[in-house]
This record gives structure tokens, sequence and C-alpha cells, in this order.
């Protein structure tokens, strides 16, 4: 059964845009998602996220200014579909306790897949692995 939406943190997306281990993967299950018309959604910090992973690649010398500003550019342009309701700060809340976790920013993505009853993919490892057991739901690219 194939699903009508996906949840995607921020380390899946930017596999998208940066050359980086496992990118051509997510490019594979991105367009196999967009050729099933499935949804892609995630929490509005994605967009947050991803800048300020593509301006600190910037500071470190990694990435040239103007390779950032291009795939800013192609982040705004991205059918990616943002989510925000007042509901998700109570479920991130809850999702932060039952992790344990001393910041929220991951438990924002776990928090929209609870509230869409969707899937979820990252690529973060450490997230994967202190969320799967209590929440199968997350996929490890």
């Amino acid at each position: 059964m194939k699903n009508s939406r996906i949840v995607i943190d921020a380390s899946f997306f930017l596999k998208l845009f940066l050359p980086e281990e496992n990118s051509d993967k997510a490019e594979v299950l991105w367009r196999k998602w967009i050729e099933d018309s499935t949804e892609i959604v995630s929490p509005t910090l994605i967009v947050f996220e991803t800048v300020s992973v593509l301006r600190n690649k910037v500071f470190r010398g990694i990435l040239a200014d103007d390779d950032a500003k291009e795939i800013i550019q192609q982040v705004k342009d991205f059918d990616l579909s943002l989510v925000y309701t007042e509901d998700i700060v109570d479920i991130v809340w809850e999702v932060g306790k039952e992790l344990n976790a001393p910041v929220l920013y991951d438990c924002y993505y776990l928090a929209v897949s609870k509230f869409l009853s969707a899937p979820l993919w990252t690529a973060d490892e450490k997230f994967y692995s202190s969320a799967k057991k209590k929440y199968p739901v997350i996929n490890l690219l």
C-alpha cells in the first residue's frame, strides 16, 4: 500500500542538493514519490535548518557562497508542503519527553509524522537510532 504522504527531515532534504553519501538514494526515493503523486511534507523548520547548514558550510569553506545561494533558490522552488499548526507544539513536547531529548528540533519532524500519520525519512543515523524503538514510523535513508 502506498502512502499518500511522506515526512522528511533536513538531513534527508540536504542530500538532494549536496553531493554526500546516499545522495543518490535520496534522489531515487524523491523521484519515486513524485511519480507516485506522494505529498512530501515537513515542518516549516526544515527551511531554517537547511539554510543554516548551508551557511555553516560556506563559513567553513566547504561550499562557495554562490553555490549556497543557488541551492537556497532551489529550496524555495521545491515542491514541499510545509506544515505548522499550534497542535504540533504540544505533540513536539510529548515526543521530546518520550525520547528524553535535550532539544526539540528533530522532534518536530516526528511530531508532524505523528500528526499526519505518515512515515518519516531521515539521513541522521543518531536521530534514527534514538527514535526507532518508540517511533517505528521513522526510516533511515
